[in-house]
């Protein structure tokens, strides 16, 4: 499909017309079958006109079609105007950090592109606080649009690497296939996510299943059966659209090896909003196989077959690319890196330590903007940058910091464990008081999975970690390290 970059013209595809027409007939058929059952529990004024079908009574079918047009109308109105606000409030994506380099440099690259696409209206780029990764492109009837990236693929990705990444997104919106997808999404698929909420209250409550749950039920298999609709050939061509943008297939080829050997966002990415995603969150072996019925219930094309078309364009193979790769990653292992955090100077805030009561510098540290104290080197962060900290960590740890994470994870969950034991509170440090609110902060674990101890306020949502509990945590959850006991 060809592509223009100085206008594309917005029209409506004929697919969208098939979705209004699905959601209609599903008002259509559940009105019809709620009348029925009315009919049959209350015959009497029916039986005097010689049936009990509702088909034979041509008045009530017209209101019924009538009822059935206007709730249809507004449900898609509301869902199809609003998609872009309603995937990204589901998704917990914010606009990025101007202050942070990383997001800067994701605004930079989202600003060249408007400028080689042409486009009036400008394209959002969002951030999604996780540390999957994966990359969603989304647009509404109204015009608007938006490019969202987790935080863990951005922070992986070199500055070519999402450029390409961006351009195939930008592609999906301009070309106007985004929108489809997006509408369907809207309708059906974002139901997805309340049915697993309604099937979690059922697993817990065994009594019976909340009312909504067979309407979001037909809602949610609606969406499969429409993501038939969404075809594979749409990504190959928003690859080959990268390419033409960004003259670098290497770089797309780069991003697309990248994502399919890391966690993609499954179980955090709803299913329903899968086909929005730059690959399948939900992966499953029909997403990597090709044949009729691959192509008819799958949504992404397999990534690897991805990868070698735009290889070949460079005249390599995915082992080139590996051995490529592979040497790049040993020489990032074998760069020294310095600790930012204790080096930089930075700027005076109005913070005060709440260890040593002396004032925290304001300072960059994984390019991001923290407050320090060069005293007791404890960093305050607030909670939405926690996930960035922790995907650019991008070096060998020192064996001290492994040793200290093993041993503290170790105690603390022979703590865990003897409390469970004897069903007693965890003794703790004394609570500090929040550098921003005054009020104590909350002395407790990053989380269970990681038993790293910090000081957490929840109304300003901030983090207080003491010396190495942040290089700690990183370390752990960057090496899967857990704690071996014994008892």
């Amino acid at each position: 499909m060809p592509i223009t970059f100085i206008e594309i013209e917005k029209q409506k595809t004929w697919r969208i017309s098939i979705l209004f027409f699905v959601l209609l007939l599903m008002y259509f058929c559940i009105a019809m079958t709620l009348v029925q059952g009315f009919l049959f529990l209350f015959p009497i004024h029916f039986i005097k006109t010689g049936s009990l079908f509702i088909w034979n009574h041509p008045s009530y079918l017209l209101t019924i079609a009538v009822i059935s047009l206007v709730l249809a109308a507004i449900h898609f109105w509301f869902s199809a105007s609003g998609a872009v606000r309603s995937v990204m409030n589901n998704i917990g994506a914010t606009p990025p950090d101007p202050e942070d380099e990383i997001h800067k440099r994701l605004m930079n690259i989202m600003d060249e592109i408007h400028v080689v696409t042409g486009t009036v209206k400008k394209i959002k780029c969002m951030i999604i606080p996780s540390l999957s990764m994966n990359a969603i492109a989304v647009a509404d009837l109204r015009g608007n649009s938006a490019i969202a990236i987790t935080e863990g693929l951005l922070s992986r990705l070199t500055r070519s690497q999402t450029e390409a990444v961006l351009a195939h997104e930008a592609y999906h919106i301009l070309s106007g296939d985004c929108m489809e997808a997006t509408v369907a999404t809207s309708l059906f698929g974002m139901y997805a996510a309340m049915l697993d909420k309604l099937q979690s209250i059922g697993d817990e409550d065994r009594s019976g299943l909340h009312p909504a749950f067979f309407l979001f039920w037909i809602l949610v298999k609606l969406s499969q059966i429409l993501s038939m609709f969404i075809s594979r050939e749409r990504e190959y061509r928003a690859d080959a659209a990268s390419v033409r943008m960004t003259r670098d297939p290497l770089s797309m080829a780069e991003a697309l090896r990248l994502l399919l050997r890391n966690w993609s966002g499954s179980g955090l990415i709803g299913s329903g909003i899968e086909m929005l995603c730059i690959i399948n969150p939900q992966a499953t072996e029909r997403d990597e196989s090709e044949g009729f019925w691959e192509d008819l219930m799958s949504t992404h094309p397999p990534i690897r077959k991805r990868i070698e078309i735009l290889l070949r364009m460079v005249h390599m193979s995915i082992k080139d690319l590996d051995a490529k790769v592979n040497s790049k990653s040993e020489a990032v292992d074998m760069s020294v890196f310095s600790n930012h955090i204790k080096q930089t100077s930075g700027e005076t805030s109005a913070f005060l330590c709440p260890s040593c009561r002396q004032s925290l510098l304001r300072g960059s540290y994984e390019k991001t903007k923290v407050y320090q104290c060069k005293f007791c080197y404890g960093i305050l962060v607030e909670d939405i940058k926690i996930p960035r900290l922790i995907a650019r960590r991008e070096r060998n740890y020192a064996e001290r910091i492994k040793s200290l994470a093993q041993a503290v994870i170790a105690d603390n969950q022979k703590r865990l464990a003897l409390k469970n034991l004897k069903n007693t509170d965890i003794k703790t440090k004394h609570l500090i008081a929040c550098p921003k609110c005054k009020n104590p902060m909350f002395r407790t674990f990053y989380s269970f999975a990681y038993l790293i101890e910090i000081d957490r306020c929840n109304l300003c949502n901030l983090t207080w970690f003491e010396q190495d509990e942040l290089e700690m945590l990183q370390c752990l959850i960057e090496n899967k390290i857990t704690a071996r006991i014994n008892l």
